[in-house]
């Protein structure tokens, strides 16, 4: 009687766990296949670049500072386009 108990017991566990997991699944929202935020994030600091790249004032470093940063980002943006896929 016991082991009977224990064995239905766990198919039933066994089933909720299963059915939480095909919930779980079936509600998650799919990642845009566009990512459209993204990639208009990635243009912006593109340009942002080729407007650096084109001044003539150094400002102190700071325009080379600001290019290694908007290659950072770039980069962070790229890889988050990636995850998303």
């Amino acid at each position: 009687m016991m082991k009977t108990l224990a064995i239905w017991i766990t198919l039933l566990m066994m089933l909720c766990v299963s059915a939480n997991l095909v919930l779980h699944t079936a509600l998650a929202k799919p990642a845009p296949a566009s990512n459209p935020e993204y990639r208009a994030a990635i243009n912006d600091l593109q340009s942002a670049r080729k407007h650096l790249e084109k001044a003539l004032a150094d400002g102190y470093g700071h325009r080379d500072r600001a290019m290694r940063a908007i290659d950072h980002a770039l980069e962070e943006c790229e890889q988050a386009v990636q995850t998303l896929r």
